[in-house]
């Protein structure tokens, strides 16, 4: 997923959210920002985010904090990374061994 793609996404959530909250007198946002946080870090656990060159390279719960307070942008990027890493064009990070030859 590109950028234009993760961005169209994440206007959609706010979308939706919108007019959940209308309907039904409930703020969603909060769910909806809740929900991608958790999903993000549970996932970026599976795919071993961690091990990839990124500004999103933290483990799952600083991953979560981050996702839930900045989410406007790093719900996005994150989707960005993730199809990076799904589709094989992520670059690893260099591990200890390689660092020190």
């Amino acid at each position: 997923m590109g950028w234009p793609q993760a961005i169209l996404l994440t206007a959609f959530l706010v979308l939706a959210s919108v007019a959940v909250s209308f309907a039904t007198d409930i703020n969603a946002m909060p769910i909806v920002v809740g929900g991608t946080a958790l999903w993000a870090a549970v996932d970026s656990h599976t795919i071993e985010l961690k091990r990839y060159k990124s500004g999103l390279s933290y483990g799952p719960i600083v991953l979560c904090v981050a996702v839930a307070l900045l989410w406007i942008i790093a719900f996005p990027w994150y989707l960005v990374v993730r199809h990076r890493i799904k589709s094989g064009r992520a670059d690893l990070k260099a591990t200890a061994a390689e660092s020190a030859s």
